[in-house]
């Protein structure tokens, strides 16, 4: 038989069968004088075995194994001690691809209820949401912009519970203290700060800016700001600075250092009594 009467017969394609031939599944049968490969009955035995296993969900890989295994048992005894093995194997494997295919469905689920997005974690998720009641609060357009999003997106996947928490510690007292209109319109000046701005100008700005995050450095984790950035916070940092002009990279690392400042003298004071 030729290789396309063999697929028409097991009902698959020949594609198929040069893949069983190049993982080794099936053998390569004889070759006809014209170069053909020819095909016999057991050949065609094989794939029909092959494409059972196949779908009750066994892998590929595993099923050159199971062949030998059922044809040794059968030989043996007539027994199903690997046949039984096998299918108990697959069958819990089944069940935890059910049970990981449930858990994506109440996720999708979820997202779609709370019409988030679907490639941000739920607690980014929830920072976004707290991000848009601030802007709403602000009086702006309640519409995340693509470099807060990624920043949002850095934090929700890779800082861990702590870090996390402290951000949406900060965000969440902005919003429920008031400070909404305020920390948008720092913000504001900030981005628009020329790299050649004036001394008078950065100072007044690190000024304000340093009085409205004062009102939440009840929010910062001491165990988080006296120590040293890790990886993600640097490379948050760095992607940062890149759209930052010197005045504006000046303005921040001033505001850091007094807000980390603020930290120890809360830690000193708690000391004191």
């Amino acid at each position: 038989m030729r290789s396309s009467e063999v697929a028409r017969l097991a009902g698959v394609t020949v594609r198929a069968l040069r893949h069983y031939h190049a993982i080794g599944l099936l053998p390569e049968p004889a070759r006809s004088d014209n170069g053909y490969r020819d095909y016999d009955i057991d050949d065609l035995v094989r794939v029909l075995r092959v494409k059972r296993l196949a779908s009750l969900g066994f892998p590929l890989e595993r099923i050159g194994g199971m062949l030998e295994e059922l044809d040794a048992d059968a030989v043996a005894d007539g027994g199903l001690s690997a046949a039984e093995r096998q299918l108990d194997e697959l069958d819990a494997e089944l069940a935890r691809q059910i049970e990981r295919l449930e858990r994506q469905r109440r996720t999708i689920a979820e997202i779609k209820r709370e019409r988030s997005l679907p490639d941000m974690p739920k607690r980014g998720a929830r920072l976004m949401e707290v991000v848009r009641d601030i802007e709403r609060d602000a009086g702006r357009a309640a519409s995340v912009d693509t470099t807060d999003r990624a920043g949002m997106l850095l934090a929700a996947h890779l800082y861990d519970n702590a870090e996390f928490d402290e951000v949406m510690r900060i965000f969440t007292a902005v919003r429920d203290r008031g400070l909404s209109d305020r920390l948008y319109t720092i913000g504001e000046r900030c981005d628009a700060l020329a790299a050649d701005a004036p001394q008078s100008e950065r100072d007044e700005l690190v000024d304000e800016a340093f009085a409205l995050l004062s009102q939440v450095v009840d929010c910062l984790d001491p165990a988080i700001w006296l120590r040293d950035y890790n990886q993600v916070e640097r490379l948050i940092d760095a992607s940062a600075r890149k759209m930052m002009n010197p005045a504006q990279i000046e303005v921040s690392d001033r505001v850091e250092a007094l807000l980390e400042q603020r930290v120890r003298d809360r830690i000193a004071e708690a000391a004191t009594g």
